[in-house]
């Protein structure tokens, strides 16, 4: 596991190092035992070394094998790495040739992350910088005093304590005799016997456990008393979403990059966004179903580098599913983002919409896609403007608290009662779901094809007003070539008007820049909506925009606030007006 958390660690390094130089250079890894509690540090490899991979390559290398044998260690025994893991060069502006060079502060600041973060995954006892710029590193650029050479020292590394001992670099002279002193040869013997004493009692302890000669002694659980939590009543205003990242937030992931766009605009249109990192160990469940209560969405945004959803997003729902907090998710719209590297992003939406399903919440929109590098997704203009409809729509969904329809996972199963004759008279067969019924016995004379369904006149009702409205849909296409479209801006907005009574009463003018004469007068006036061509300068709210911006937002391409947001409306007045104008009309 340390293996390939180090090779994935290298190959967001490689792509961060060239953004940051623009220029493509070959990274040298480190060598050796990831499980050993000694770690060397070298500053940088040098033209031999960039070529081969190896470490202290001529006579730098017969050195340090030499010291290695004193202290009976092999390479294989201990772990080597660079601070900066590129060599240093710059090219004769005559000659042309390319010359190793000295390195600069700026380059050491550049790696310092990734070797901290390497420290962290190798986890030594022992951390020994092997010349004066490693000591640099491990000193915060501050030179080391001669005196410390050969010192068993400790270092701090994010809060984290580390045994250090600083060694010049085997390519120097002084490193023989530093590496002969008798104080540093004891303090690393001394160390060695530490390392077998604790392998010993682990190997130990893993016997006797084998053995069954021990038990580990368990603690009584603790029982936990659950507080059922209850959704806050839903009121006008800020919305509220929930970003919730299951990837390892690595340079190179394009969920990641997905993501924080998909956030950028629900920001943008004045959505409150709160996120909660899954790669951050000890985030508080507590804390996300109070979050939760409130909120009108969640976006699930995963990544995809193996087969199904990823173990830090499978851990959350699982943990979601266990709270037992379903009433926290009822009516909660999800936002589904599932990209993958490979492939298998189709399974794991599926897997995602299937899960909040079964929580209670409902499906708002979804992204789906197969995107190698996060750098293709965010150069690519399309792919970026994609991602924004998406975020759009998700944010018409969140406004509109648009309906939805039962499913066989969810508990709201419509239930109904089928009476079946039989030749030993008529049975009662309740069904609920998936077929699975009981048989009573039903005592009175029913009509072989009676049935009957719970809330039934609601449920006719509803069946008839869909009917309406689909006729009326479908009237007004066929008499109507364009449909909706057809209409004038005053018609079209009073035929999309949602009545809403906290609204105040105001007048609202739209100036189309390019075509004056479709320019047109919104009057709200106690819930009620009339319109007119024309305009009023001394409008509550006075906006401006041309024709093919008002047609987006018509046929529901363009959200106003996003339009205003963007630029491509202009306003002046009232704009907490503005801000509420999305959720008055069902584009």
């Amino acid at each position: 596991m340390k293996q390939l958390a180090i090779k994935e660690l290298m190959r967001e390094c490689s792509a961060y190092i060239t953004e940051k130089t623009k220029d493509i250079h070959s990274l040298v890894a480190g060598s050796g035992n990831t499980n050993s509690k000694i770690m060397f540090i070298a500053p940088c490899p040098s033209a031999e070394e960039e070529a081969t991979g190896n470490f202290f390559e001529g006579g730098g290398g017969e050195a340090f094998d030499a010291f290695l044998e004193r202290i009976a260690m092999k390479r294989e025994d201990i772990y080597l790495t660079y601070a900066v893991k590129y060599r240093p060069y710059k090219v004769n502006a005559k000659t042309g040739r390319i010359l190793s060079r000295n390195l600069e502060d700026d380059e050491i600041k550049m790696f310092l992350p990734f070797l901290h973060r390497e420290i962290e995954l190798i986890k030594p006892m022992l951390i020994i910088p092997l010349g004066p710029t490693s000591h640099r590193v491990m000193h915060n650029l501050e030179p080391v005093k001669s005196e410390d050479m050969g010192i068993k020292m400790t270092v701090h590394i994010h809060d984290k304590a580390y045994q250090e001992i600083l060694l010049p670099h085997p390519s120097e002279t002084a490193f023989v005799g530093a590496t002969q002193s008798e104080e540093l040869l004891k303090d690393l013997s001394d160390f060695k016997s530490d390392i077998k004493a604790e392998n010993q009692v682990e190997e130990e302890m893993a016997k006797k456990i084998k053995m069954g000669s021990i038990k580990l002694q368990e603690k009584p659980p603790v029982k936990k008393k659950i507080v059922l939590k209850q959704r806050k009543p839903r009121v006008s205003g800020k919305r509220k979403v929930i970003l919730i990242y299951g990837g390892n937030n690595l340079a190179n992931d394009p969920t990641l990059v997905a993501a924080e766009r998909v956030s950028s605009v629900l920001t943008e249109l004045n959505v409150s966004v709160k996120r909660l990192d899954l790669y951050q160990d000890g985030y508080n469940m507590e804390d996300f179903f109070e979050a939760l209560s409130e909120s009108e969405g969640v976006i699930l945004a995963t990544t995809i580098t193996w087969y199904g959803i990823g173990g830090l997003m499978q851990s959350f729902l699982d943990k979601c599913y266990d709270s037992g907090q379903f009433a926290c998710f009822e009516g909660v719209y999800l936002f589904g983002i599932a990209i993958s590297k490979q492939a298998y992003e189709r399974d794991a939406l599926s897997h995602l919409l299937k899960s909040w399903d079964i929580l209670g919440g409902v499906e708002g929109t979804t992204l789906c896609a197969s995107i190698e590098n996060s750098a293709d997704l965010e150069t690519d203009k399309n792919l970026l403007n994609a991602i924004d409809k998406k975020a759009e729509d998700y944010y018409r969904v969140l406004n509109q608290q648009r309906n939805i329809l039962p499913t066989s996972i969810r508990d709201n199963k419509i239930l109904m009662k089928l009476y079946v004759p039989s030749n030993e008279g008529e049975r009662e067969i309740e069904s609920e779901g998936e077929g699975i019924g009981k048989e009573q016995g039903f005592e009175g004379k029913t009509s072989a094809t009676k049935s009957q369904i719970s809330n039934y006149d609601e449920f006719i009702e509803k069946q008839q007003k869909d009917i309406e409205d689909i006729a009326s849909l479908f009237k007004e296409r066929l008499s109507n070539k364009g449909g909706l479209v057809q209409k004038t801006y005053p018609e079209l907005f009073e035929y999309k008007f949602k009545p809403d009574k906290t609204f105040p009463d105001c007048i609202i003018s739209w100036v189309i820049e390019d075509k004056k004469n479709e320019s047109f007068i919104l009057d709200f006036k106690s819930a009620k909506l009339k319109s007119k061509f024309g305009t009023d300068q001394e409008a509550d709210v006075v906006m401006n925009c041309n024709h093919d911006i008002m047609k987006k937002i018509t046929e529901g391409r363009l959200t106003v606030q996003r339009a205003f947001m963007t630029g491509e409306i202009k306003a002046k007045g009232n704009f907490t007006l503005l801000y509420k104008l999305d959720q008055l009309f069902a584009f």
